[in-house]
């Protein structure tokens, strides 16, 4: 009689136990598969095939031709991936889906890179800035640009303001927003900067502008784009006496809009 109701705790314990062995194990999937085995990574090169050439873990080399996980990727260079290694195997990398921002959707960009197509922020009193037309009224709330560092460039400010009919700044500060320059890489990254929260009306002009207070000749800030006229009807535009005086660069620069 006392074996048969040993018998029947162990059995009332493991009815117990089925439900939380089960959660783990399921929730475990995950941790051991990953584990050890995701890295991160710099878009370099999109193949136009669904494959992209990755910087790996700081590497230098990019690794060619890696397949992402997602149906449909919107991946641009410069964009941070995850990378999972197939069975741990270094020599099986692919893309995992990106992450995207919870809440917020992309509007007025222009996310075009070409080669050396950046300019040098070498001074505090030096501006560079992108004039934007707002496709829609919608909020802004983080802008995207493609930045990179020479040296130790300290705080990068960005500031909205409204445009005249030439296209440059007027006005007062509408959105800011800052980043730590010291943290971007000397190759080209996107910079996710949160602003301070503003109201895009359609068909307006606006003009997004970057300044760096500690930018000397050696510790600058690179602003990149393209030469190829890429946004319509618009031009970057550079000051060299922190905004008196607004003048034509030759680069659209990259920024992305999201609200």
């Amino acid at each position: 009689m006392k074996r048969l109701f040993y018998i029947l705790l162990i059995f009332i314990g493991v009815l117990v136990m089925i439900k939380p062995i089960n959660s783990i194990i399921k929730d475990s999937i995950g941790n051991i598969m990953f584990r050890g085995n995701v890295v991160t990574g710099t878009v370099a090169v999109d193949n136009d095939d669904g494959s992209y050439d990755v910087f790996i873990s700081e590497s230098d080399r990019a690794y060619p031709k890696i397949f992402t996980l997602s149906r449909n990727p919107d991946l641009a260079v410069g964009d941070k991936v995850r990378i999972l290694y197939k069975n741990g195997c270094k020599e099986l990398p692919i893309i995992l889906p990106p992450v995207k921002p919870t809440g917020i959707s992309l509007y007025e960009n222009q996310i075009v890179i070409g080669n050396n197509a950046y300019t040098n922020m070498t001074s505090a009193d030096k501006r560079e800035a992108m004039p934007i037309l707002a496709i829609s009224n919608h909020r802004v709330s983080q802008i995207h640009l493609y930045l990179s560092r020479l040296g130790s460039p300290g705080t990068v400010n960005i500031n909205i303001k409204a445009a005249n009919a030439n296209k440059k700044p007027t006005g007062a500060v509408l959105a800011s927003g800052n980043t730590d320059g010291d943290t971007l890489s000397e190759t080209g990254e996107w910079r996710e900067i949160d602003i301070t929260s503003y109201t895009f009306l359609k068909d307006i002009w606006y003009v997004i502008i970057v300044d760096v207070p500690n930018a000397a000749t050696y510790d600058c800030l690179r602003w990149w784009g393209t030469f190829d006229d890429e946004y319509p009807d618009s031009i970057g535009i550079y000051s060299q006496d922190a905004g008196v005086n607004w003048y034509n660069d030759i680069i659209d620069f990259a920024f992305k809009i999201y609200g």
